[in-house]
């Protein structure tokens, strides 16, 4: 059955309220001089009536709008509905175009929203969203050789004696980060646990700056707070990489900086032993099991918009489209540029296979590097998309950026 908009129940309200009127009238006595023939009194069942009819009007149109729901929850099921994302630059995107919702919690289900217009993807792009690689369970022999070089580089750090440390950065936080890492390299699922490209090749990345961070300190007999925060953030990313989280939150980028000097060494300690936890993995490793076959892969067409000069949202036009160079690395390795990798083609829409997990991203216009509003992005909500029919499309990623 089709549900009457909302522009003909509005038109059928103010018909009722038109007869409402007339009824009211017609309930009077006649505007002359002479007696009534009937002195009988209408109104009130006039105006009963007619107050009958306007509920049941208000009931039909409020119906047509649906009840009230959280705003950003149905912000979110739009856009996952168009297999967008919601990412915080993308409802960041739809609060713009919809700015009425701006301090609202409630709205109306079947509100009308202002929807973005982005390029449409191209065939070929489609078609790339098919070819997923299927997993593997065989290890490349250049990152067990990795794994073997860091486990031969920890026995070598742990007899070591160091000339200079510094009293938030010893050499006991240092083993605690080191020994927690080298659990989660050698645990017994490394040997048969589904592999793919992305895993292997971020598991490298990180594996590498571990051993060349640890080689630095053996090499200098040096122990400082920017090494040690540097291998615990690489811990922390080998953790989620490894162990996904089912059910990811959206990440926001934290600016503030901290103060270095203020903190105690045992704080460090108390973090790094947090970096291993046992039950959160067994947890993760049995939610796992009950994924879709291959759910650890899956292609993005990353998109990006911005406002001009003289405020205008743009969301696509020469201006962001084929334009942007877009990488992701390794949180942790952010600072590093042989961690980046580059996707295929430029935004919008340069395309990536990706997996369950957070990247921080890197926009580039030529060789200079554009800001933009949230860098750190968890893709694991996209694996979580409730709209089980777009799981095997492209998934638009949108990016804010800064310009």
């Amino acid at each position: 059955m089709k549900t009457p908009s909302n522009s003909s129940l509005s038109a059928c309200f103010f018909m009722l309220i038109l007869l409402t009127h007339h009824l009211m009238v017609f309930g009077q006595r006649p505007p002359t001089s002479g007696p009534n023939p009937e002195d009988s009194n209408l109104t009130p069942f006039v105006i009963g009536g007619s107050g009958l009819l306007v509920a049941a009007g208000s009931y039909l149109y409020l119906k047509s709008r649906g009840p009230k729901i959280p705003v950003r929850d149905n912000l979110q099921d739009y856009l996952w509905r168009e297999n967008i994302m919601p990412t915080p630059d993308a409802l960041h995107l739809m609060y713009a175009l919809n700015p009425g919702l701006r301090g609202q919690d409630l709205m109306r289900k079947k509100k009308k929203l202002v929807e973005p217009e982005f390029p449409e993807i191209p065939e070929d792009l489609r078609k790339v969203a098919v070819a997923v690689p299927p997993p593997t369970f065989i290890m490349p022999e250049n990152l067990q050789g990795l794994i073997n070089e860091f486990k031969s580089i920890l026995d070598a750090f742990s007899g070591m004696t160091f000339k200079t440390t510094h009293r938030n950065a010893p050499k006991e936080a240092f083993l605690e980060v080191l020994n927690n890492l080298e659990r989660l390299l050698t645990a017994p699922e490394r040997l048969t646990e589904s592999r793919n490209v992305v895993k292997d090749q971020l598991m490298t990345d990180l594996i590498t700056v571990a051993d060349q961070t640890v080689d630095g300190a053996i090499d200098t007999r040096e122990l400082s707070t920017d090494k040690l925060a540097l291998l615990q953030a690489i811990a922390t990313d080998m953790e989620d990489l490894l162990y996904p989280d089912p059910n990811p939150a959206q990440m926001q980028v934290v600016t503030g900086k901290g103060d270095e000097e203020s903190a105690d060494w045992g704080l460090f300690l108390a973090s790094a032993g947090k970096t291993f936890n046992d039950q959160l993995i067994y947890n993760r490793i049995s939610n796992a099991k009950d994924a879709r076959e291959n759910a650890d892969l899956k292609w993005f067409a990353l998109a990006v918009y911005k406002y001009g000069a003289d405020g205008e949202l743009i969301t696509k036009g020469r201006e962001v489209e084929n334009r942007y160079q877009i990488a992701y690395a390794s949180p942790a390795l952010k600072d590093r540029e042989e961690s980046f990798h580059t996707i295929q083609g430029n935004a919008s829409y340069g395309t990536a296979l990706l997996g369950n997990g957070k990247y921080f991203i890197r926009v580039k216009d030529g060789d200079e590097e554009v800001p933009i509003q949230n860098p750190l992005i968890h893709f694991g909500q996209a694996f979580q998309n409730p709209v089980k029919e777009t799981h095997n499309e492209l998934t638009k990623v949108i990016i804010y950026i800064l310009e």
